[in-house]
């Protein structure tokens, strides 16, 4: 018997406030042949009695008693999918009605990507828009900027199932980190595909910034440094690369001017080979700046000294409410 063209993954765990309106957005796709797999991690709240509302014959639950953690459920989840493609989705995100339509041509027109991901949405807790993440539009923008941050929303991806478990070994077992590290490998292998319509809404969070400690800034950090050798190796010496990594590792070790220096040099001869980094650098400074938990007014006095034409593309103003709001908590 012929299975589904597409599985959903949803792994789950004390989602219960969220869940319900997350599988009735993946429900409501305009493409049919899917089935939607929600693995219950042991959770202790009422997530089993939600998604056991759901009378849908494409809703597949796999509920077990204790929790074993993201990176086994979502590897354990790619075992069990029964179709070619799994589309992620997390508990608490939604999917646009085109989302499987639009990744599933995509997949089929493009045999040589084993992922795809696309722009999203980004709501509150109350489902408020409050934003949009933008993915970057080639290849060589994607390659640059996993050497310093994630651009990727897991809920907005699509793997090829025998892929991902055989080529990359499923998901690394980094518990900070494994989306990270899949499509670094991935990308280093030029199989990442990009769509730049928003076809989910990620929901952020007080705790939506990942401020990882201990093993996980390890992890993050190694990932970081090889993709900044893969990528920038041909250009970049050691101490541009170890002062790169050290201003990701700990934000504030490595004051703006010095940062800026190597950072615009690099990104220049980047530019100079593989064509224009877009928006894609004053993204990452805005991400830095968040980080540092410092005023942008230091990164515009660096910049002012250092590349003022860097001036134009960054999100000053968005910078400037988010350290606002921060204030406010």
């Amino acid at each position: 018997m012929k299975g589904p063209s597409i599985t959903i993954l949803m792994p789950a765990y004390n989602a219960e406030r969220y869940i319900a309106e997350s599988i009735r957005s993946a429900l409501a796709q305009t493409f049919g042949d899917f089935e939607l797999l929600v693995i219950d991690d042991g959770s202790t709240d009422g997530t089993h009695e939600e998604v056991a509302s759901f009378s849908d014959s494409r809703v597949r639950l796999h509920r077990r008693c204790e929790n074993r953690g993201l990176v086994f459920t979502l590897n354990e989840g790619l075992e069990m999918a029964r179709a070619p493609l799994v589309a992620r989705q997390d508990a608490d995100d939604l999917c646009d009605p085109r989302r499987l339509a639009i990744q599933f041509r995509y997949m089929e027109s493009n045999p040589g990507v084993d992922a795809v991901a696309s722009s999203a949405l980004l709501v509150d807790e109350n489902g408020r828009l409050r934003g949009r993440l933008r993915v970057p539009l080639t290849s060589s923008q994607l390659d640059w900027d996993l050497c310093f941050r994630n651009p990727i929303p897991h809920s907005s991806v699509m793997l090829r199932k025998d892929q991902a478990l055989k080529r990359y070994g499923g998901y690394p077992d980094s518990p900070s980190s494994e989306d990270y590290a899949l499509w670094s490998l991935i990308a280093q292998e030029g199989r990442f595909g990009l769509i730049t319509d928003a076809l989910v809404s990620y929901r952020i969070h007080a705790t939506s910034i990942m401020k990882s400690s201990g093993k996980g800034v390890e992890e993050i950090s190694a990932i970081r440094r090889g993709n900044m050798e893969r990528v920038m190796g041909s250009v970049a010496t050691r101490d541009d690369l170890d002062l790169l990594q050290m201003a990701w590792r700990s934000p504030r070790a490595v004051p703006w001017q010095a940062y800026c220096v190597v950072f615009e040099r690099l990104a220049y001869l980047h530019e100079q080979r593989h064509g224009s980094l877009g928006k894609i650098p004053g993204i990452e400074y805005q991400t830095l700046c968040q980080l540092r938990e410092d005023s942008p007014i230091l990164l515009f006095h660096a910049l002012i000294r250092n590349h003022p034409k860097r001036l134009i593309s960054i999100p000053w103003m968005r910078m400037m409410a988010s350290m606002l709001a921060a204030s406010f908590r």
